[in-house]
């Protein structure tokens, strides 16, 4: 349940990548929009300076009213020539366009009205006249004001400019914030490029707290599993092919020792020889078997075949099994002293095949190793959390002689992790000492 609760929360901290981009996004164009309207408006205050209080706008005007004044005098204009002032106005694009005389408006290009302004106040006259220009008509002098927007293109050049220097702004802002994340991102995927050649050569960095860094987190943890699963190959191989190794000697002795029984036995004619060498043959047969039923048991332990585990008591789960321990020591000539036994009211979840084979290992070892002369020492106890089994036996002057390769010890540690538990032996020249340790629930 805490953990569920951790994982949740740790999720929670985790910033999304999206969130970081879209907030970026948002001040990108927050700023480019705050910087264009300032520029906006400093570059119509600017412009609006030169073109007010300078001549540019007067040389202009001065311009097309020396081009309107040579089409006057060439086709003999009027300044009531509506029609044939407006012609020339439209080819010219002008924007606005008056005539006038003594102050009364006699053409305004604005007006789109079929019959011609004769003689009409205007209250626009009094902010035109200042730029005004004396043309001669055909039918006297008037004042012409013409205005065409020329600057107009300076300002659209300058508005331009400044959304393009904003539009700039924002991608720097853009790409100055995730140009961390991109890089990450580039150092990750040359990390991965160096997985190629050996898992070994690469280095996943967790930097942060997003999705990028889950992610470098996720194939850092994959690349040490899997270094780590490769390693427990090359190191169950090398165990493997000691085991056979080992174990081809092992077999080879006793099966020697058979095989010279069974033709002494063929050449006696007494019938209490052929018993005895009979015997001697059976007891070698009888290590070759146990032999075999160890070396299966590694490689059954070992094959990932998943185990039945059951959730008992303790008493349940190991009372039967060391009291025939106990019967069948008694039985072989060995005594069992029980120190301290005790069953605490807890659980043990195991596998009684598992338990099993483990008490048969234990029995086999003391048979073989222990000196059945002195007594085998027995206790259980618990520490509230784990259940203790101690077995201690005194080690014959044979054993020595005849050394064990171990694979019964390493089959039972073996099964004993696998039921969440543990197995620790201590050992000097004249006492062996089995603790079976497993966690209660």
């Amino acid at each position: 349940m805490y953990g569920e609760r951790a994982i949740e929360l740790a999720k929670l901290q985790i910033k999304s990548i999206t969130q970081k981009i879209m907030i970026l996004f948002a001040i990108s164009i927050a700023v480019s929009l705050t910087l264009f309207l300032l520029l906006f408006s400093l570059t119509n205050l600017f412009l609006d300076d030169i073109f007010q209080n300078s001549s540019f706008r007067k040389n202009v005007s001065k311009s097309l009213v020396s081009q309107f004044q040579t089409y006057v005098t060439q086709y003999d204009v009027k300044a009531t020539d509506t029609d044939e002032i407006r012609e020339w106005a439209r080819e010219n694009n002008i924007e606005y366009f008056t005539i006038s005389r003594d102050s009364l408006l006699l053409y305004d290009n604005l007006y789109l009205g079929k019959s011609a302004i004769n003689n009409t106040s205007s209250e626009q006259l009094n902010y035109t006249w200042l730029y005004a220009s004396n043309v001669t008509f055909s039918d006297g002098y008037a004042d012409v004001f013409i205005f065409k927007n020329t600057e107009r293109i300076y300002y659209f050049i300058a508005y331009a400019l400044a959304a393009l220097l904003c539009v700039s702004v924002g991608f720097l802002i853009v790409f100055v914030g995730v140009r961390k994340e991109i890089r990450y991102i580039v150092e990750l995927g040359n990390e991965v490029n160096k997985m190629h050649s050996g898992l070994e050569n690469a280095s996943f960095r967790v930097e942060g707290n997003d999705e990028i860094s889950s992610l470098a987190d996720a194939i850092e943890s994959m690349r040490t599993d899997l270094i780590a699963k490769s390693q427990k190959e090359i190191e169950m191989k090398k165990a493997q092919d000691n085991l056979v190794l080992g174990m081809a000697h092992d077999l080879r002795t006793p099966l020697t020792s058979l095989m010279a029984y069974i033709e002494v036995v063929k050449k006696q004619h007494d019938f209490d020889d052929v018993a005895k060498y009979s015997d001697k043959a059976l007891q070698k047969a009888g290590e070759i078997k146990s032999l075999s039923d160890q070396l299966f048991d590694f490689f059954l332990i070992d094959s990932g075949q998943k185990e039945q585990f059951e959730v008992v008591t303790v008493e349940y789960a190991f009372n039967d099994y060391l009291s025939e321990m106990c019967n069948s020591l008694s039985a072989q000539g060995a005594s069992v002293e029980v120190r301290e036994l005790s069953w605490p009211d807890q659980n043990v979840s195991i596998s009684f095949d598992y338990i099993g084979r483990i008490i048969n290992n234990i029995q086999s070892n003391i048979i073989k190793y222990a000196d059945i002369t002195k007594p085998v020492y027995l206790s259980t106890k618990s520490d509230g959390k784990n259940f203790y089994i101690t077995i201690e036996n005194t080690i014959s002057d044979h054993a020595h002689k005849n050394a064990s390769n171990g694979i019964g010890l390493k089959n039972t540690n073996s099964m004993m992790k696998k039921m969440n538990g543990d197995c620790i032996v201590h050992s000097d020249k004249s006492t062996f000492k089995i603790d079976l340790v497993i966690a209660m629930i």
